[in-house]
């Protein structure tokens, strides 16, 4: 989720009506079960390596998908209050880790938050990296029990979702495991977790099915590429961690549709907007008009190869991020497209009747979206670091300013999340189509 660098009037949609597949996602989002988080939701994401914080942008361990959720969740639903905690510790198991013991860590790093909505995320570390074995399965069994249990008693009114775990890569590498491979030991743990959450009515996201399938077709295309989906085979990359997040918030029933807007010179003119407001529309050469889209697109970094080619080999665009723009009954073969007197880029008559998507340009409205994303990850670098560099690390020790200094750290994440809101608010665009 770098800065994009998108090349100028290089952007050539697929020739599909994009518009009518917005105003389809549309309806469906009318008519489908509403987005899973309710305004004023505390979530709480719950798991080991796979969900843990990135801690001061290290790029060896991207550990993104919560941040990519939480920026999702904030850009598509700007007016809803949202407050995110990642409770994640590497090395985790259903038994706790480092961090402690599964009910220190339950009590102290889940249920101290409140939350009303809960994620568990675990399995990579409880196989240990071996064959299946039947003890080692039932260990992980009854301890995500232990969990449900623990939730169901201290958060009775908590909404969970039950995780399977992410993929071992076994695609673009070779099974250096027997019986099938690793994966195969977290697919049997995931049918676990399929189970025991059916029977106790909860939401659930699986998080393996999708990535492999990703990796298996970026491996068809670009053998090289693919491999740094998951580079250590066990930690996706940032291009990885985007259809981890993709997962869970599908199994949320997260939105596709950004806004849409159409534009049909022939028909007086004829304006069609979605989930966007446009005012003082002007036709002449040129035609501009005034566009507040009521969310932001999710910001997805389309200059980086590996995620360029996540991108290719998936669903995540239609599923998640669909801002459209068409026009109809233009008279010069191509136009020009300013936003605020920034050129987006250069698109023939055919391309705009068509459709383009702009939540893959680079756009006002994409930075805005950036803008939000790098402050969630600071303030998620605050969260963890007066939880696992003050709050845990120095727990035993009587200093005369710790507390000053957790609270001071605490008011800082809050400040932080302030911004993150003000940083999220639409606003409007003045838009400029230049025959060339």
């Amino acid at each position: 989720m770098r800065r994009p660098n998108t090349t100028r009037g290089a952007f050539a949609g697929p020739r599909t009506a994009l518009f009518a597949i917005a105003l389809i996602l549309a309806i469906r989002a009318r008519t489908q079960a509403p987005f899973a988080l309710r305004d004023g939701d505390r979530i709480v994401f719950y798991g080991d390596d796979i969900t843990a914080v990135q801690f001061f942008d290290n790029p060896l361990e991207p550990r993104l998908y919560p941040s990519f959720v939480e920026t999702y969740a904030i850009t598509r639903f700007p007016h809803a209050h949202f407050d995110f905690v990642n409770s994640a510790w590497a090395g985790d198991r259903v038994s706790g880790g480092a961090g402690g013991t599964i009910d220190i860590r339950l009590q102290r790093d889940v249920i101290a938050y409140k939350p009303t909505v809960v994620t568990v995320m675990l399995g990579m570390n409880d196989g240990e990296m071996s064959p299946y074995h039947t003890d080692r399965f039932n260990k992980f069994a009854s301890g995500f029990e232990h969990i449900l249990s623990t939730l169901r008693s201290n958060l009775p009114e908590a909404r969970v979702t039950a995780i399977k775990p992410s993929p071992y890569d076994e695609v673009t590498q070779q099974p250096d495991v027997a019986d099938g491979g690793y994966n195969r030991v977290l697919m049997q743990y995931g049918t676990f977790i399929h189970q025991t959450a059916e029977r106790e009515g909860l939401t659930i996201a699986d998080l393996n099915t999708t990535l492999v399938a990703v990796l298996e077709k970026a491996t068809a295309i670009d053998p090289a590429t693919a491999r740094k989906i998951i580079p250590d085979r066990i930690h996706p990359s940032a291009a990885g961690h985007l259809i981890l997040a993709e997962d869970l918030l599908k199994a949320w029933n997260a939105p596709a549709l950004v806004s849409a807007v159409r534009i049909d010179e022939s028909r007086q003119p004829f304006i069609h907007t979605g989930n966007t407001t446009v005012r003082d529309l002007k036709i002449a050469l040129a035609l501009s008009w005034t566009q507040t889209d009521n969310a932001l697109p999710f910001p997805i970094d389309m200059a980086d190869p590996v995620v360029g080619l996540v991108v290719s080999c998936s669903d995540l665009v239609p599923a998640l991020d669909q801002q459209t723009l068409q026009v109809n009954g233009l008279v010069a073969d191509r136009y020009e497209l300013r936003i605020d007197n920034d050129t987006i880029g250069v698109f023939t008559r055919e391309q705009l009747r068509e459709g383009i998507n702009l939540a893959l340009l680079d756009t006002p409205m994409k930075k805005q979206a950036i803008r939000v994303f790098d402050l969630v990850r600071a303030r998620n670098n605050v969260h963890f670091g007066r939880w696992k560099r003050v709050q845990f690390a120095i727990a035993d020790d009587s200093l005369p300013h710790k507390q000053e200094a957790l609270d001071a750290l605490e008011a800082l994440e809050q400040d932080l999340l302030t911004e993150v809101r003000l940083a999220a608010e639409p606003k409007p665009h003045r838009f400029l189509l230049v025959p060339q």
